[in-house]
């Protein structure tokens, strides 16, 4: 994970990146404010009344000079956010464009923070991210990211309309977006690149989690165990319902960890659980499954289950409820903090620790 140095230096770059984005929605608002207000005048001393003939002049002057201001700022933005990227990752000790394959697949994670393209919900590993989603919801979800800034400077006009005088408004009006404009811009741009140093982080730190969790098994896990620790992965990313990049690498690595081990009564190697259990993604028989295993198989999977939770640092009431069912069904209390103090030092950047992970268990 991260030092205090690079941490810092972290925190530096994402500041810039923000101002910069909030000052470049600024202006491209004030540029759209300015080419409205000189246009007024073709509306005449009644804009309501203003023939079709001058309301087309007067959106074309103000419709180009928006479309233009608005193709420059978001440009300017995805370009300003992909270097900003390039210097995180930097910052971070990573290579943006590199040879290997895992490193790869983190530099376009990275990349796909940055021009905020959703993630890839292929079905991956027999793992389908949508397998309980409902598709009435996922098209909501689309149009509402849609909508965006367009209904906050909708709803900002027709309050200020009805609160002041006209007068007033027809000078002023066309700036009230400037402020809404900078402000969302700065969360987006805050939003995309703290989920692009998360993506950074993703693949170290499934690795050092998983040498914590897996630390006290010291013999090859049974088949149903080795099932259960792919199956505690594969029900987080569906009650994700995304297929988060470093739930992936979680989910590379928990795979290559029990396909290494040879089979007890054979000696060879044993095939990855995925390939192997139908419906490895089935949250209920992730759950119906812990109680058949042994202690240390069944602690290891509420750990395993524990960490897939905070991954993509955040934490859903479904996959809340996914932990409080595991715990349950091992005979702890459904209800804990370690899950959240885990994604509280996760999501910061600070050092993980092995005691974090065996309160998972706990």
């Amino acid at each position: 994970m991260l030092n205090a140095d690079e941490r810092a230096r972290l925190k530096r770059i994402q500041r810039g990146a923000i101002i910069r984005s909030a000052v470049a929605g600024a202006l491209s608002t004030v540029v759209a404010g300015v080419a409205e207000i000189l246009a007024q005048p073709l509306l005449g001393a009644n804009p309501d009344t203003a023939s079709w003939s001058d309301q087309a002049r007067f959106w074309g002057i103000v419709g180009g000079a928006t479309i233009l201001a608005s193709i420059i700022e978001i440009g300017y933005i995805y370009w300003d956010t992909l270097r900003a990227v390039h210097d995180l990752s930097r910052a971070a000790g990573l290579d943006l464009f590199p040879a290997q394959d895992d490193d790869a697949a983190t530099a376009a994670a990275m990349a796909r923070a940055a021009l905020e393209i959703p993630n890839p919900n292929t079905r991956l590993f027999g793992v389908d991210p949508h397998r309980e989603t409902s598709r009435l919801r996922l098209v909501a979800a689309s149009l509402a990211y849609k909508a965006k800034i367009s209904v906050s400077n909708f709803l900002a006009k027709v309050l200020i309309r009805r609160a002041l005088g006209r007068a007033l408004v027809r000078t002023w009006l066309p700036f009230v977006a400037v402020p809404i404009t900078a402000a969302w811009n700065g969360v987006v741009s805050y939003l995309v690149l703290r989920e692009a140093t998360l993506r950074a982080m993703g693949p170290s730190a499934a690795h050092q989690l998983m040498e914590f969790a897996f630390r006290d098994i010291d013999e090859p896990l049974s088949d149903a165990g080795r099932a259960a620790v792919v199956r505690a992965v594969a029900s987080s990313i569906v009650r994700t319902e995304d297929m988060h990049p470093n739930l992936v690498a979680l989910l590379r690595e928990v795979i290559r960890r029990v396909s290494d081990a040879e089979s007890p009564a054979s000696g060879a190697p044993r095939r990855p659980p995925n390939e192997e259990v139908a419906d490895i993604d089935d949250p209920r028989a992730f759950v119906a499954l812990l109680a058949a295993l042994p202690k240390r198989e069944s602690t290891l999977a509420v750990k395993v289950v524990g960490v897939a939770a905070i991954m993509d640092a955040r934490l859903t009431r479904a996959e809340k409820e996914l932990v409080h069912e595991a715990r349950a069904a091992v005979g702890l209390a459904p209800e804990s903090d370690a899950v959240g103090a885990l994604r509280k030092v996760f999501a910061s950047g600070q050092p993980l620790d092995a005691e974090l992970v065996d309160a998972l268990s706990r």
